[in-house]
């Protein structure tokens, strides 16, 4: 589960690289976990170069062999087996380990793919995608009625996700060329360990760049955190936990604004899976008392999968050269659609996603956390190591 950990954190930061190209100043909010997980399941029926790219992308290389539908046994009373080797394995070891149902959070990863009945789907596969990846792939009409199944997938979606999420898919998104469609979406609720007090709660200057500055409600708490002051670049890095210890919000801060810039130019130029692992290490993360200024905010945001990742470097899965025969014998199955889209809602209470940790409280001088400019943030399951949804706050919005 490590690897996968290691691996799924690669790719969360080549996503976010490859989103700034196009979203400069804007921002941005995504599952890492959810979109990888979901081409994980693609990547059980993928052969041959379209299963490479995907590894490649993924990082899935970096994890142990993987096995394939081809490679299961059959049981005594006919029902496929699964060699869960490899990522796979790994992914259902990492999807056990997050789901808790009775916990005091809520995480639901909305994962499925949607496939046209005309579409004959081999037997191990959706037995395999389902005991993998806790997800089913269902067949619908989409030939004779694509109107009727966006409504229904973008109901299911809405559904997964407390009404969170809505209309995923446009109205023009579906044709009768439609043969595979990937959807993912997350819902994610919990409280912080620690509660802001709302009546301490004040509207507050926000600095978006060196010139330009916007109204927020400006939460604050003081109480003892974890806490790195790295000097190159200069950041401060703080973890914020929720209840139980089982999840963190660590949230990025650039010391400060540059000249013409929003302060995260040279952070994000910096950000590496090796420096981002030694910057919330237990060697540079240190406890002391902190005075934490952090804006209220909330986010939406949708992504079309399918442009990104082939700009990543993805490109037989979304075409004719696709090679999904492990998925249906027949060739020329291919994935046409993609989307990705998430919701985050921080406040006083907590965060509108999952939950975690605990603090000790000690006295001594406060160091004050102030974000009043734009920072990165995410929320990481501590047991797994796990980063479930990844973030640029450019300009809060309440």
């Amino acid at each position: 589960m490590d690897l996968l950990s290691t691996a799924n954190t690669k790719f969360c930061l080549d996503f976010f690289k490859a989103l700034k190209t196009e979203n400069t100043d804007k921002n941005i909010f995504f599952s890492p976990l959810s979109i990888s997980a979901v081409l994980g399941m693609v990547l059980l029926g993928a052969r041959g170069n379209t299963a490479k790219q995907i590894k490649e992308v993924f990082h899935f290389h970096d994890v142990s062999s993987t096995a394939t539908p081809g490679t299961g046994r059959t049981s005594q009373d006919g029902s496929a087996e699964c060699e869960a080797e490899g990522v796979h394995h790994q992914f259902q070891a990492l999807l056990s380990a997050i789901y808790k149902p009775n916990s005091d959070y809520s995480l639901s990863i909305a994962n499925r793919l949607y496939a046209e009945i005309t579409f004959a789907f081999c037997k191990q596969y959706l037995s395999c995608t389902k005991t993998l990846y806790h997800a089913e792939l269902e067949e619908i009409d989409f030939v004779n009625a694509p109107q009727e199944a966006r409504i229904k997938i973008n109901s299911w979606v809405e559904n997964q996700t407390n009404g969170k999420i809505k209309k995923l898919f446009p109205s023009d998104a579906f044709n009768e060329n439609v043969v595979l469609v990937l959807v993912n979406a997350i819902y994610f609720k919990g409280k912080w360990a620690l509660k802001f007090e709302k009546e301490k709660t004040k509207e507050t200057a926000f600095r978006l760049n060196k010139n330009e500055i916007k109204s927020v409600q400006m939460m604050f708490l003081n109480s003892t955190f974890k806490l790195a002051i790295i000097k190159e670049p200069p950041l401060e890095v703080l973890e914020l936990p929720y209840i139980d210890n089982e999840l963190s919000m660590f949230i990025l801060l650039p010391k400060d604004i540059g000249d013409n810039s929003t302060g995260l130019e040279q952070l994000e130029s910096a950000l590496t899976y090796e420096k981002l692992a030694e910057w919330t290490s237990s060697v540079n993360m240190n406890k002391q008392n902190v005075n934490v200024y952090l804006p209220r905010f909330k986010m939406e945001e949708g992504y079309n999968l399918k442009t990104i990742l082939q700009v990543m470097g993805v490109l037989d899965v979304f075409s004719l050269k696709s090679d999904l025969t492990g998925m249906s014998n027949p060739a020329g199955l291919y994935v046409s659609r993609a989307f990705h889209k998430s919701y985050v809602d921080v406040n006083e209470e907590g965060t509108e996603a999952t939950a975690g940790s605990g603090v000790v409280v000690s006295r001594g001088s406060a160091h004050d956390f102030k974000a009043d400019h734009p920072f990165l943030f995410f929320i990481k399951h501590n047991a797994t190591n796990s980063i479930l949804f990844y973030g640029r706050c450019a300009s809060p919005l309440n």
